[in-house]
């Protein structure tokens, strides 16, 4: 007995040491840690792990490429659907339900628990550990708005979850800690190709228009405007086509300039923070995390330079990133070659707007 105690002491302890070497995402995540006593969780470099459970439920574990802790939850999903059909759900659901579990859960994470605008419509954070693994899972959501979540058994309805679709609550973040996270990543984001634009061009002509949609107003467009030269088409960069060629460059990837954004972050609090990174790198980042860009021109000053806002919408995600640009004549003149600068603003939760906000239509 004493000799099982000793072997009990050391594998915990054990645990307590890999959580405190090991780094975390996110402080939420750090301490379910806490609360779990992980063993090994410090050697997940770029690695998901379902070596562990919770009251013979399996757990997810991931760690990314960073070596940081960014998953721990409850194993509720295949890897095959969540490949097929991502979704910020997720990671969300397998978190918060396994957060309710915990009895020994910070005091100020409970506290958000209880205040979360979720309800269990059917069943309750206990069923998940009467699932089978035969259940179906499906997803409903109005956009930019709130989830609905289901589990069914043999067409019987056994968890049903109604959620907003608040960044906050589906991250375990506070404004404060989402700003951190945001500026952390886009310094060390590497530009990832995504491949073409649009994919079919018109067999005549040689200028051609890919219309995309708007959002909140008719000039908040996403429209990207081609050129051809021989059989190629590309993005237009010409600077005497000024009107075309901006919006390329403010919502492309692909377009072949490449500005340097000179950006200050509005942060909560009336704080500011600066950085100085390859434009593309947070247009690419942010479309990764389900953003799509439009872009509205505001003005053409006297000298060439031009202001205009890009909007980063997430309509999963139920926020906005907004970024208010000026784009100097120069830059304008070497084909997107220069510097613009930005004041930028993030997260900006949609999922607590009026109705009556999206359907007005003034500038």
């Amino acid at each position: 007995m004493k000799h099982r105690l000793v072997m009990i002491t050391m594998l915990l302890l054990a645990g307590l040491l890999s959580v405190s070497a090991a780094n975390f995402a996110t402080k939420r995540l750090q301490s379910i840690a806490q609360c779990l006593s992980l063993p090994g969780i410090d050697e997940l470099n770029n690695q998901t792990s379902y070596d562990y459970q919770y009251r013979g439920k399996k757990l997810v574990v991931r760690a990314n490429r960073f070596g940081e802790i960014e998953h721990i939850g409850l194993a509720l999903f295949p890897k095959e659907l969540v490949e097929l059909s991502p979704s910020p759900v997720y990671d969300f659901l397998e978190r918060d339900l396994l957060e309710r579990q915990l009895t020994n859960l910070d005091g100020e994470i409970r506290h958000k628990l209880n205040s979360e605008h979720l309800t269990f419509v059917v069943g309750s954070a206990n069923t998940p550990f009467t699932f089978k693994g035969d259940e179906n899972f499906s997803e409903e959501r109005v956009d930019l708005k709130r989830y609905r979540v289901t589990w069914t058994r043999g067409g019987r309805e056994v968890l049903k979850i109604s959620f907003d679709m608040d960044i906050e609550m589906l991250t375990g973040c506070n404004a404060i800690e989402l700003e951190q996270q945001f500026l952390r990543r886009l310094k060390r984001h590497k530009l990832i190709d995504t491949g073409s634009d649009v994919d079919i061009f018109p067999e005549s002509g040689n200028a051609y228009v890919a219309k995309g949609d708007s959002f909140l107003i008719a000039e908040m467009r996403n429209d990207l405007f081609f050129e051809r030269s021989g059989k190629d088409w590309y993005l237009s960069d010409k600077s005497d086509v000024a009107s075309k060629m901006v919006p390329n460059m403010m919502l492309s990837t692909q377009f072949r300039g490449n500005p340097t954004l000179d950006l200050t972050i509005d942060k909560y609090g009336y704080e500011t923070d600066k950085a100085v990174v390859p434009y593309k790198n947070l247009l690419n980042m942010t479309i990764e995390d389900g953003c799509t860009p439009y872009f509205g021109i505001k003005e053409r000053k006297e000298d060439g330079s031009y202001t205009g806002t890009v909007m980063l919408v997430n309509r999963r995600g139920g926020y906005v990133h907004m970024l208010s640009a000026v784009i100097p004549a120069k830059t304008i003149a070497d084909k997107g070659n220069g510097t613009i600068s930005g004041r930028l603003y993030v997260y900006i939760p949609m999922h607590n707007v009026s109705d009556r906000f999206f359907q007005q239509n003034k500038k």
